[in-house]
């Protein structure tokens, strides 16, 4: 839609619409009031020294790249929450807790109990890569699906050589389950209940399948194995034989995970009952192995966002004149496993999904681009005017929020604002950095952040959302 097009139907759209919509608006012409003393102070209130010190902790070593589940998140959540309580907000628990928790599962493959016979001889040296949740016994006539049809179909237990990995999952356990998976999901649809992969001394499945028997891995919902893989020494003749197999039932290890949500509530006795949700992951990617730096640190991706997170929710506290909606702060487990906590929280909302009228998301603004210092940009920014409006009020801070064309679109749906967006919540990310080289390396540390321009986009999206927590400003979907 061409500019000229889009301001027509904003003008007819406010003749017709905006007294109804509560403060409504659409583009680029949408503007806002100047802030109030109070809120230029709460603003001012967000300093270089406090951002420095949180994304500092967050981000540090000790933090351990915060992985979903870990002892390390759960230290930087039970940190969030303790940022709430000074800061003055509600839990949402009966008990007035801050914390919304669920349980993780994790699996690992047993390390003992595997029994392999090829026409009636045990075979040494068997290790299952992955099993099923519950033990199974396998026998028959062994079939090889090495070149199978697409429209073959299998009685029973096939086998299948060893291939390359790709090489970015070859010391990643959880990567090469996810890698096996997807291999055998078509040949077990067309009815294989076991796959057996005779391997090398030099493949890397050995070493794959000893870490998992030793550490467990998340493996989301998509990626359980169809049927048990079990790995046999190369050489082991297969062809035209009968097998007899055991594969015990995987390890599956419980572990408890949370989001982070402290409530500010709104003044105004009808439009409390809306509310806006600021948020942010809290989650990376936790350790590597090898190297002189192990630890995944997440400094920008995404300790800056969970900063701006509790800085914002610091500054409204500050507030004399309370927003007339209710401000709910938010962080996330488990967004680098498959946006899992935001995908809980919509299943599980502590506030009605048709009164949450947007979710402000926060992603990386540590690290800006050339000639970007001191600006922001928002994904999907055509599907709602969101964008526009944090846009008018960030302004305010001398805070440009732009459309960054080439990537809007593409990280719409990337990160945790998609999981209220799947929900039917208006939500968009908002990012004030670039896309850089060490974006989940261990070199995403808290020495390279733009400190000063960090903190000047976290003002600026205090501004930017004001008009949305005071009730000046209500986003609507478009149809883009």
């Amino acid at each position: 839609m061409r500019y000229s097009q889009r301001a027509a139907i904003a003008v007819l759209f406010r003749a017709l619409i905006l007294p109804m919509a509560g403060g409504a608006c659409f583009g680029e012409d949408f503007s806002v009031q100047p802030l109030t003393a109070d809120e230029l102070q709460a603003v001012d209130s967000i300093q270089q020294g406090s951002v420095t010190a949180t994304v500092g902790f967050l981000a540090s070593d000790e933090m351990a790249g915060r992985n979903t589940p870990s002892t390390e998140l759960n230290i930087a959540a039970a940190y969030v929450a303790a940022r709430f309580r000074g800061a003055g907000l509600e839990g949402p628990g009966s008990d007035l807790s801050f914390f919304q928790s669920t349980s993780i599962e994790q699996v690992s493959p047993a390390k003992s109990g595997l029994s392999v016979n090829v026409d009636g001889t045990r075979i040494a040296d068997c290790h299952v890569l992955m099993g099923l949740r519950d033990p199974v016994e396998i026998s028959g006539a062994i079939e090889n699906a090495n070149s199978a049809r697409a429209d073959q179909k299998f009685a029973g237990p096939v086998w299948l050589s060893d291939s390359p990995l790709p090489p970015q999952v070859l010391s990643n356990p959880g990567g090469a389950v996810v890698a096996w998976s997807r291999k055998i999901r078509e040949i077990a649809k067309q009815g294989a209940t076991l796959v057996i992969v005779p391997i090398g001394s030099d493949s890397p499945l050995h070493e794959i399948a000893r870490r998992l028997s030793e550490t467990p891995i998340t493996l989301p919902q998509q990626f359980a194995f169809a049927c048990p893989v079990v790995i046999v020494p190369a050489g082991t003749e297969l062809e035209n034989k009968t097998v007899s197999v055991t594969v015990p039932a995987n390890r599956i290890i419980s572990t408890p995970v949370h989001n982070v949500i402290g409530i500010l509530k709104g003044s105004d006795p009808e439009l409390s009952k809306q509310a806006i949700i600021i948020s942010a992951h809290l989650d990376h990617i936790g350790t590597r192995d090898g190297g002189e730096d192990t630890i995944n640190n997440g400094a920008d991706d995404n300790a800056t966002g969970v900063t701006a997170v509790v800085s914002l929710a610091d500054a409204y506290s500050k507030l004399s004149n309370r927003p007339k909606r209710t401000v709910i702060f938010m962080t996330f487990w488990g967004e680098e496993k498959g946006l899992l906590g935001s995908k809980y929280y919509a299943q599980n909302p502590i506030w009605p999904l048709d009164q949450t009228i947007a979710n402000v998301n926060i992603e990386m603004i540590g690290r800006p681009e050339e000639n970007a210092e001191g600006k922001a940009w928002g994904t999907g920014w055509t599907r709602s005017t969101l964008c526009d409006l944090v846009a008018a009020g960030a302004k305010r801070a001398e805070v440009d929020v732009f459309h960054r064309e080439d990537v809007s679109e593409m990280l719409y749906a990337r990160s945790d604002n998609y999981s209220f967006v799947n929900a039917g919540v208006i939500a968009h990310s908002f990012s004030a950095g670039s896309l850089h080289a060490d974006y989940h390396q261990p070199s995403d540390e808290v020495s390279r952040l733009n400190l000063p321009h960090m903190t000047k986009i976290i003002r600026g999206l205090m501004a930017g959302t004001l008009p949305l927590a005071t009730g000046e400003a209500t986003p609507i979907a478009t149809k883009n």
